[in-house]
């Protein structure tokens, strides 16, 4: 879903690309590309979710927290190597320019080079928070937790309620808080994070998910009831402004695409869930081996796609390739990168035993 975004996120009379049609309408791809911005909720709402059923029992928690932050940027950081080092081959020059720089991008706290790593840091500050929120819901109703986190993204002015961000103006604070890209981004992504969290840490949505298994155990019934919610959840988030426009919500006019992005994004919150849970249903009792195999090597997938997509798309975009061989190549390279690095990470976990 991620590199279908990145790939064919802006809309084109002539598209660089051919359509999976064959021709140069190129609507077939923004669909898709457009509702696959749903990756970025799904994300943190998985993670919040699995980190809550990790830590549920952990006496240990800073322990595996400064484990995960190990993992996470040593996968990071090698992969800014590898990305300056392929710049530096393919256009003969290095993209950081100073080692002021060089630090930034390796913290995670410029992303200059690459804007796809921009959720990088934000996950390092919600693993950060995790053994506070774990210590929180252990002493407190879950409720709470979703209430603070609910009044946090209301300090975004991307949530659309702008009377705490006026405030915080008036208070001469919006320079810390919406200037700085890890703060800024956090308010809105971490209530997708703790969305998730809140769910694991109620059981609601296993709740809600066995049930519904139980309920319906004709697999027939099963599968056409999760496709139709999965059709509908995309529906909604491609139509979601014409809708909004059609029941007088508001006017869509004038709106550009970023404006766009940050409507559909308030409703990925409530749409995120439900997608999981749809294709839970789908894939009810199926050994899905690839989709295993992706997700296991998802995060070396997630921070190269960016500079694969960088390096490929300007010679592509001479030759008009078809898209779906597109998406193959990018979605081949990461994967090659993926396995690269699992293979050097685990030769070198041997060596130093």
């Amino acid at each position: 879903m991620l590199i279908l975004h990145h790939l064919f996120f802006l809309p084109s009379s002539n598209p660089w690309f051919t359509s999976i049609l064959g021709n140069r309408w190129g609507g077939i791809e923004f669909f898709i590309s457009s509702v696959s911005k749903l990756c970025i909720p799904l994300f943190f709402f998985v993670s919040g979710y699995g980190i809550w059923q990790a830590s549920r029992s952990d006496q240990h928690l800073w322990k595996s927290t400064f484990r995960r932050l190990r993992t996470i940027y040593t996968i990071y950081i090698v992969n800014v190597a590898v990305t300056v080092l392929l710049y530096f081959f393919v256009n003969g020059s290095w993209v950081l320019l100073s080692k002021k720089e060089a630090v930034k991008t390796f913290l995670g706290i410029d992303v200059a080079i690459n804007g796809t790593w921009w959720f990088f840091i934000i996950y390092v500050e919600l693993l950060l928070l995790t053994p506070l929120a774990v210590l929180f819901v252990r002493r407190f109703p879950w409720l709470f937790l979703l209430f603070l986190s609910t009044f946090v993204y209301l300090l975004s002015p991307e949530s659309g309620f702008t009377v705490l961000a006026n405030l915080i103006e008036k208070l001469n604070l919006s320079t810390i808080m919406y200037e700085h890209f890890p703060l800024n981004n956090l308010w809105l992504n971490q209530f997708y994070f703790f969305t998730g969290f809140c769910l694991a840490t109620s059981g609601l949505f296993e709740t809600a998910l066995q049930g519904s298994i139980k309920k319906l155990f004709q697999p027939f019934l099963r599968r056409s009831i999760a496709l139709t919610l999965i059709s509908a959840i995309f529906f909604f988030r491609y139509y979601l402004i014409d809708i909004s426009s059609v029941l007088g919500i508001f006017s869509k006019e004038g709106l550009d695409i970023f404006e766009r992005t940050l409507i559909y994004s308030r409703a990925d919150f409530i749409l995120s869930p439900l997608l999981i849970y749809a294709i839970v249903l789908l894939f009810h009792r199926q050994r899905l081996r690839m989709l295993s195999f992706l997700g296991n090597q998802s995060a070396p997938i997630w921070l190269i796609h960016g500079t694969i997509i960088a390096l490929i798309l300007q010679p592509m975009k001479s030759i008009r390739p078809w898209s779906p061989f597109v998406f193959l190549l990018v979605l081949s390279l990461c994967v090659l990168y993926a396995l690269a690095y699992s293979s050097a990470a685990r030769w070198l976990r041997k060596q130093l035993r």
